[in-house]
């Protein structure tokens, strides 16, 4: 294991403690003034948490400040599905420093980086592959069959110029990788570059707006060319308004990002009792993927609508659920709503029962808790087998362990938390 400021790597990321909850709270009327019921918390098990709030810390620091801006960055990507709602299965994560674009784009192209003050990044990748990852083997041929995907990075350079320089410098080391490539024209947009090769269903387009570079890695079902370059093209059109509408943080106040975002981290379960979620990127960097990077996710970061929504809506919704924000912690998460009626719509859609996941029996005295079975219900879960969805007013947390005891007392001192913190 090789830990940086923000990043562990590991063989595998996923399998770390995961915790699901829901859970509702219901009011009651008093003569006089209408007031919340107050539930008893102390007859709870809470399996050793405190059940309170955790208090953050003061801000990003040194440490954290651009980690926490590429958090912020995601709402400045488009996510594929807004291109191609065919594009469902999603990849989102942070791209904070040269080192960890690696895998996203070339190798070679992390000195480029460096050189031209790379500040902050995130990426987002959309696939119809049913894995939710493409398969690109060392010749860049997708290994599981046809499959379209678009995988969007946007990467902020210290200043303009250096964004034009770094979109120019990462397409010709890419283009560098393989003597077929052919150079791809985008005379639409300013200062932008691509490349694809005849006998290979893939391209990549790159181009500097403002100081920042956006950069796309595209797989087709053919080597359609004009298809792709269609594709690259749409999704340039979606991301460049989305860009434009984004207030970046100066370099100056990065180390002054809160850590936790309108108190969402607070309120929600830690997998260490009492340890604040510092933020982290974990890594398998033995399954690099060309244009995917291998299976990346963040933990003690809070993501606002853009991710957010990709964790409650799908295609094929027969409605949208409006969500303002998520929380990450290790496996656990927690949503937030405008309201707690759509944070119940929230609870209904993911506690619904399916070919991969049962109902379980819920957690003495907390009110309204969904548990189930199975996977599917928490993408954060890794190993464990039980979800608990707990649901207070417009939040939302979801927390999973490996038996139904373990789970309960995690979904009962997550109540607690989200109670006490009102």
């Amino acid at each position: 294991m090789r830990r940086t400021d923000s990043t562990i790597r590991r063989g595998y990321a996923g399998r770390l403690p995961l915790v699901s909850v829901a859970v509702l709270v219901s009011a009651c009327t008093i003569a006089g003034a209408p007031r919340v019921a107050t539930p008893e918390l102390r007859t709870l098990d809470l399996g050793g948490y405190s059940g309170s709030p955790l208090t953050a810390p003061p801000d990003a620091g040194e440490t954290y400040g651009r980690l926490m801006e590429s958090v912020r960055m995601a709402e400045a990507v488009v996510s594929p599905r807004a291109v191609d709602p065919a594009l469902s299965r999603i990849s989102a994560i942070p791209v904070p420093s040269p080192t960890e674009a690696v895998g996203i784009l070339a190798d070679a192209t992390r000195s480029t980086l460096t050189a031209h003050g790379m500040l902050a990044g995130f990426s987002i990748g959309g696939t119809d592959d049913p894995t939710g990852m493409p398969k690109i083997d060392a010749t860049g041929i997708p290994e599981s069959g046809p499959i379209r995907s678009v995988r969007i990075t946007v990467l902020r350079m210290r200043d303009n110029m250096a964004a034009i320089d770094a979109a120019r410098e990462i397409d010709a080391f890419d283009f560098a990788v393989n003597r077929d490539n052919v150079t791809v024209r985008f005379p639409d947009y300013f200062a932008t570059y691509g490349h694809w090769r005849p006998s290979v269903p893939t391209m990549a387009a790159t181009l500097a707006h403002g100081p920042y570079v956006v950069s796309l890695f595209i797989t087709n079902q053919t080597t359609d060319r004009a298809a792709m370059r269609a594709l690259a093209t749409a999704t340039f059109d979606a991301e460049l308004p989305r860009l434009d509408a984004f207030t970046p943080t100066t370099p100056e106040a990065l180390s002054a990002l809160p850590l936790d975002p309108g108190g969402m981290l607070a309120r929600l379960l830690p997998a260490e009792p009492g340890q604040w979620p510092y933020p982290r990127l974990f890594q398998d960097e033995y399954q690099l993927i060309a244009g995917w990077g291998g299976p990346r996710r963040a933990t003690g970061v809070v993501y606002g609508p853009i991710v957010a929504d990709l964790r409650i809506n799908r295609p094929g919704d027969t409605a949208r659920i409006p969500v303002e924000a998520v929380a990450i912690a290790d496996s656990a998460q927690l949503l937030r709503f405008p309201d707690a009626v759509a944070a119940r719509q929230a609870l209904r859609r993911l506690s619904e029962p399916g070919a991969t996941r049962s109902l379980a029996a819920p957690p003495d005295g907390v009110p309204d808790a969904v548990c189930l079975r199975g996977f599917g219900v928490n993408s954060q879960a890794g190993d464990h087998d039980y979800t608990c969805l707990v649901l207070d007013g417009r939040y939302l947390a979801l927390v999973s362990g490996p038996t139904e005891q373990a789970v309960h007392r995690m979904a009962a001192a997550q109540y607690a938390v989200l109670v006490t913190g009102r």
